[in-house]
């Protein structure tokens, strides 16, 4: 079964082995990338909540905050930490966090009685759903650098090893 057009998927450079990643077929050494088979990987379809959290690093936590915000509309730290029983200083904090990731808009309100307050809204889907997938390609290409590291390693530590007799060993970041 082929993919639609428009989806995006992975391809693979058949001259130098390079990566990329889209929904249009990129080129690499001056020739379009081959699209690489999706149906045979030892890789599990990650839940939202795992890619989420892998990719985008937030906590359970920050993931519930995420959520009741996106369901709840327009809220304050305060009416969201009573709803969700967190404490006002973690939800302000996450708040802070998904309001620069850019899911969030955090705007100053000021209070007919005097002083401020900041209320939280959800930016519109299309928006949550193009900041994600932007910050997702950036991590995918950032695994990519590092397993094209890995494999210069592995290359390296194998000539190595026929040079000097040394067992190659995994490398794997402390």
């Amino acid at each position: 079964m082929t993919p639609p057009a428009d989806e995006t998927r992975l391809f693979e450079c058949v001259t130098c082995g390079g990566v990329g990643i889209g929904d249009n077929r990129p080129t690499c050494c001056g020739e379009p990338m081959a699209a690489t088979e999706t149906g045979n990987t030892a890789v599990s379809e990650p839940s939202l909540e795992t890619l989420l959290k892998t990719v985008f690093d937030m906590s359970g936590t920050e993931l519930d905050i995420c959520l009741c915000v996106m369901e709840g509309g327009e809220l304050t730290v305060a009416a969201l930490a009573e709803q969700i029983g967190y404490d006002r200083s973690v939800v302000a904090r996450h708040l802070n966090h998904l309001a620069a990731f850019g899911v969030v808009e955090k705007r100053r309100r000021i209070r007919p009685a005097g002083g401020h307050v900041y209320v939280y809204t959800p930016q519109p889907p299309e928006v949550v759903r193009e900041r994600l997938r932007e910050e997702f390609l950036s991590w995918v290409r950032l695994a990519t650098a590092q397993l094209d590291d890995l494999q210069r390693e592995k290359v390296e530590a194998i000539a190595d090893a026929e040079t000097d007799e040394r067992q190659w060993t995994v490398f794997q970041e402390q």
